[in-house]
């Protein structure tokens, strides 16, 4: 299983390095499909602990979600940071998720 977006600044399960070395200025992929893609899936584990946007250090839940597609591994809080940056994302989950959208 591959994990995406566990960036170091929340210290989870695995460390995907800081969020800024995942900020670009354009992504190559359509956020919104992103983001219903990874929205689709049922959560496969919960942490009680506080996420947070990893730019700012702003709490942005009391808690965090944990999903996979059987490939890879993400939190919620990946979610907000697509939604709120242009984060870079493995070519091979862009590709996943549009075949998966378009099918």
């Amino acid at each position: 299983m591959t994990n995406v977006g566990c960036f170091s600044e929340m210290k989870v399960f695995h460390d995907s390095g800081s969020v800024h070395e995942h900020i670009i200025e354009k992504v190559n992929y359509d956020k919104q499909k992103m983001i219903q893609y990874l929205s689709s899936f049922k959560r496969k584990a919960s942490c009680p602990r506080e996420a947070i946007d990893c730019v700012t250090g702003k709490v942005i839940a009391n808690y965090f979600l944990v999903f996979d597609d059987g490939e890879f591994c993400w939190c919620d809080f990946l979610i907000y940071h697509i939604k709120n940056y242009n984060i870079a994302l493995p070519q091979r989950l862009i590709e996943k998720a549009n075949a998966t959208l378009t099918a």
